[in-house]
């Protein structure tokens, strides 16, 4: 394989779960990334990139190659993050690739990341391979930058024609397209969007190999990188039974509605169900990621089941949260891994068969 400097790139990271970053941290590592910025929460990264705008010195940060982002957090979520780095005047750089990382992948999610301004979207459960797809897809074909109206962003039509040909509303002739090199200083008064074909920072820091064609990683270095996350399997398994743990805490304060004040039984659950909540979010995205499809099949449930906090929680619905999180700490402790055989059969049935009871009740 072809040198490549990828100790040139810097990457920042951004998630809420500690875990996560580390497992994102460690693939880009042994891609040869070794310039990492870490951050817990887009509040702070936000924060510091404002500040390395007038002082990278004290920010600990040049210039951000790309960034790898949960889409799900507390607070300012990925979504919004990304909105302030297209669209905010004091982000350093509005045209850095931005990777979206999310459990959460439904169509609605996909959308909303690709109206804000996404260049890539890296679905949970990945995988090194799926991880370096992505990272290789920003630097082999960058989309070009466009500003329309109401967007900025990559090109949002890298779509099947029939589709694209349905969203495009802007005549080619309507379209100014500008480059680093080129002469024109001035938009023209048709222009209705504007195309910026910039040059691939990415490949230029990769150094002159990379411009050779599109590049790749080197097979072992992708299987070396999957052993490195499958080597965090013990750490995992730590940190669901912390998950269970705190959802079961959080299930022994729900309060099922009986004739009490509906309004206040409300408010008082909101906390628990969305601590829940967020948990199961978590493990959709990371089960399958260590060989245990099966947790992200009853977390995905389990997420639908608690995704709106106004619901009321009848004694239905707390016997419904409880089904899930046995559920789940069966696989768990019974190392289910796979498919689960007739054992994980049996229990999407008994979780399918709980939601039909809930949902008819």
């Amino acid at each position: 394989m072809m040198h490549l400097n990828w100790d040139r790139l810097t990457v920042l990271v951004v998630d809420d779960n500690k875990f996560v970053r580390r497992l994102l941290e460690g693939t880009l590592r042994t891609f040869g990334i070794e310039n990492l910025i870490s951050e817990g929460d887009a509040t702070t990264a936000i924060k510091r990139l404002r500040l390395s705008k007038s002082d990278p010195v004290k920010a600990g940060i040049g210039s951000i190659d790309l960034i790898l982002c949960d889409y799900v957090m507390p607070g300012v979520n990925g979504g919004l993050f990304l909105r302030w780095i297209r669209t905010d005047e004091q982000a350093p750089d509005r045209f850095v690739p931005f990777i979206m990382v999310s459990g959460a992948a439904d169509r609605e999610v996909v959308e909303q990341a690709r109206d804000a301004g996404v260049s890539e979207f890296l679905a949970k459960p990945f995988s090194a391979k799926s991880i370096a797809d992505h990272v290789l897809q920003v630097v082999n074909k960058p989309r070009p930058f466009v500003l329309a109206s109401g967007y900025f962003g990559p090109d949002r039509r890298r779509v099947a024609k029939s589709r694209a040909k349905e969203r495009r509303i802007t005549e080619p002739s309507q379209i100014q397209t500008l480059r680093r090199e080129s002469s024109e200083t001035e938009l023209r008064e048709d222009v209705r969007a504007i195309h910026f074909v910039l040059p691939n920072k990415l490949q230029d820091k990769l150094g002159a190999n990379a411009l050779k064609g599109d590049i790749g990683f080197d097979p072992m270095v992708i299987q070396a990188a999957e052993s490195r996350i499958q080597s965090m399997v013990g750490d995992y398994t730590d940190w669901v039974a912390r998950y269970l743990d705190r959802m079961n805490r959080s299930l022994s304060v729900l309060i099922s509605v009986s004739g009490k004040d509906q309004e206040a039984t409300n408010a008082a659950n909101r906390k628990p169900i969305a601590e829940i909540n967020r948990i199961a979010h978590e493990l959709r995205g990371q089960g399958g990621i260590f060989g245990y499809p099966l947790i992200t099949a009853l977390a995905k449930s389990l997420y639908k089941t608690t995704s709106d906090p106004l619901l009321l929680v009848t004694e239905e619905r707390r016997e419904l949260i409880a089904a899930h999180i046995d559920a789940i700490r069966t696989v768990f402790r019974d190392k289910i891994s796979g498919n689960g055989g007739e054992v994980g059969s049996a229990l999407l049935r008994e979780i399918s068969a709980a939601v039909k009871r809930y949902q008819g009740a």
